[in-house]
C-alpha cells in the first residue's frame, strides 16, 4: 500500500508539473505590470515611459489607468532583460523584466512573478493536502490495528510537521508575490518560527533538566535517568547556535551579508535553514511521542478480556507493595470491576515479577497477597514469578496460557503503558494496556526515552526525511542564488 502511494504521488507530481508548465507557457508570454500611484492621473499621455533594453527583448502592447493604478501589458519578444522606467508627476518607478525561453516574462527577478505562476503555489498546496490525507489515513489504519508501534509516532510527527507547512503555504496565497518571494517567505517563516519557539525551547529545556535532576535524586544516578538532561542541553545548543552564528557574522567581515551574489551568504543561509527545519521536524516527532504516550496511557481497553497481567516492580523490604506497584494492582482491580459491571465477564489476574536479590519474596507473590486481601479469589490468580524485566513479564505470562485465542490486558504505571505495549508488539502479542497515576517527573523521562527509541527504531525513515529536507533547502537556496546572480 505504501509503495502504491509513492507511485501515485510521483505520478501526481509529474502531472502537476506538466500542467503548470503548459499553463505558464500559454499565459506567461504576456504580463500585466501594475503601478499604484499616490496622485491622481486622468490622461494616459501624462505618463512618461522609458523602455531600456540593449536588444529588442519585450514591448508594451497596451497601457491604461484604472483607479490610480497604471497597467502596462507587456509581451516578450526575445530572450534577455529590460528595464522599464515610469515617471508620473513627481513619482518615478523602475522595474527589471526578464524574458525567458518560450517568451515567458518575469518581473524583478529571474525567477520572479509571471503570468500564471500562482497555479504552481496552488498545486503545491493541493499536493501537500493530498500527502496529508494519505498520511492521516495510514496513521488511522495503523492506530486501529495496533496503537503500540513506533511508526505511529513517526506518522503523527510527520503529520504535525506537514500541517505547519500546509498552513504556511496557505497564508502565502493571501498575498502571493511570485515564486522567489514565496521561497524567501518559506525561509523567513522557518526563522520566524525559531524566534517564536526560542523562549519556549529554552524554558522547556530548563524544565526537562530540572525534572531529571529531581528524578536522579529520587531514583538514583543512571544513564537512563540522564536522558532528559542530555536532550535539554541538545535543545539549548540547537536553538542557540544559529542565533550566535547570525550575530557573529553581522559583527565580522567573514561573509558579506549585503552582497546578494556572495556564495558564502547562501552557504550560511542553507546551514541556518537546514538546522532550523531539522530541529523543527525533530520537535514535531517529540510532540508526536508525547501525544501518543498520553493517548496510550488514557486508553481504556475493551471489556472483553480473559486475563490481565500486572507488571511487577520493586517491593518493600517487608514484602509489601510500594506505592508505585500498589497503584498498578489497584488499577487492574478497578478494570476488572468495570468489565464485570459492563459485560458480566470475569477476569483472571496474572501477577508478574521474580524475586530480586534484596527482596524476601517474589514481586508476583507480594501482588498475589495484596489481591487476596482486596477480595480477589485465589482461583482467579495465576502467578508468574520468574521474570526480571518487562520483556520477560509479558513473554512468561503469555506462555502460562495455552489458549492463545484468549484476550489479554496489562496494568502498569501510566508513563510505562506505551513502552510495555511496544515490547508486547515486538513479541507478536496482541494486548491492551491500562495505566495508573504516578509522579510527573517520571513522565518527562519516559517521553524522552520513547522519543529516542522512535528515532532509533525508525532511523532509516528519519534519515530519508531529513535528507529530503536537506535537498529541498539546497534547491530553495540555489533558486535564490541563481535568481540574484542573473
Amino acid at each position: 500500500m505504501l509503495k502504491n502511494n509513492k507511485i501515485k504521488l510521483l505520478i501526481i507530481a509529474i502531472v502537476m508539473l506538466i500542467i503548470s508548465f503548459i499553463f505558464i507557457l500559454i499565459n506567461g508570454k504576456t504580463y500585466i505590470y501594475k503601478i499604484n500611484l499616490n496622485s491622481n492621473v486622468d490622461n494616459i499621455n501624462d505618463i512618461k515611459v522609458v523602455l531600456d533594453q540593449r536588444k529588442e527583448v519585450l514591448t508594451i502592447i497596451d497601457k491604461k489607468i484604472n483607479n490610480n493604478q497604471i497597467e502596462f501589458k507587456l509581451k516578450g519578444l526575445n530572450k534577455g532583460y529590460a528595464f522599464i522606467d515610469v515617471q508620473v508627476n513627481d513619482e518615478s518607478f523602475m522595474e527589471k523584466f526578464y524574458v525567458h525561453s518560450f517568451g515567458i516574462i518575469t518581473q524583478n527577478h529571474y525567477l520572479g512573478r509571471c503570468s500564471g505562476d500562482i497555479l504552481i503555489q496552488l498545486l503545491l498546496i493541493i499536493y501537500t493536502f493530498i500527502i496529508l490525507i494519505l498520511l492521516i489515513k495510514k496513521y488511522r489504519i495503523n492506530m486501529k490495528d495496533n496503537i503500540y508501534q513506533y511508526k505511529n509516532v513517526t506518522y503523527l510527527g510527520i503529520i504535525i510537521f506537514m500541517i505547519m507547512m500546509f498552513i504556511n503555504m496557505c497564508l502565502q496565497m493571501v498575498n502571493y508575490q511570485g515564486l522567489i518571494n514565496s521561497i524567501h517567505n518559506i525561509i523567513g517563516s522557518v526563522s520566524f518560527f525559531s524566534i517564536i519557539i526560542f523562549p519556549i525551547a529554552i524554558i522547556v529545556s530548563i524544565l526537562v533538566i530540572i525534572s531529571n535532576i529531581v528524578l536522579m535524586k529520587k531514583e538514583g544516578f543512571t544513564w537512563k535517568n540522564m536522558l532528559g538532561i542530555i536532550l535539554g542541553i541538545f535543545l539549548i545548543v540547537a536553538t542557540l547556535i544559529p542565533n550566535i552564528t547570525y550575530n557573529y557574522i553581522h559583527r565580522t567581515n567573514i561573509i558579506d551579508i549585503f552582497n546578494e551574489k556572495s556564495i558564502g551568504l547562501y552557504i550560511y543561509t542553507f546551514i541556518e535553514t537546514f538546522i532550523y527545519t531539522s530541529v523543527t521536524y525533530l520537535e514535531c516527532i517529540l510532540l508526536g511521542t508525547i501525544i501518543l504516550s498520553i493517548k496510550a496511557a488514557r486508553k481504556i481497553p475493551t471489556y472483553d478480556k480473559d486475563y490481565i497481567i500486572i507488571l511487577g516492580c520493586m517491593i518493600k523490604k517487608d514484602g509489601t507493595l510500594t506505592p508505585l506497584l500498589k497503584s498498578r494492582v489497584d488499577r487492574a482491580i478497578a478494570f476488572a470491576k468495570m468489565q464485570k459491571e459492563n459485560t458480566n465477564k470475569s477476569i483472571t489476574f496474572i501477577p508478574s515479577g521474580g524475586k530480586g536479590s534484596d527482596e524476601i519474596i517474589s514481586e508476583a507473590e507480594a501482588i498475589k497477597k495484596y489481591l487476596i486481601k482486596a477480595g480477589i479469589k485465589e482461583s482467579s490468580i495465576i502467578i508468574e514469578d520468574k521474570s526480571t524485566n518487562t520483556y520477560e513479564n509479558i513473554r512468561n505470562s503469555y506462555k502460562l496460557i495455552k489458549d492463545k485465542n484468549k484476550k489479554f490486558a496489562f496494568s502498569t504505571t501510566n508513563y510505562h503503558v506505551f513502552r510495555a505495549g511496544i515490547i508486547a508488539t515486538d513479541q507478536n502479542i496482541k494486548i491492551e494496556g491500562i495505566g495508573s497515576k504516578t509522579k510527573s517527573y517520571f513522565w518527562i523521562n519516559a517521553f524522552i526515552r520513547e522519543f529516542i527509541a522512535t528515532l532509533y527504531s525508525e532511523k532509516k525513515k528519519h534519515v530519508k526525511i531529513i535528507s529530503v529536507i536537506m535537498i529541498i533547502c539546497i534547491i530553495l537556496i540555489m533558486a535564490i542564488h541563481i535568481s540574484n546572480l542573473l
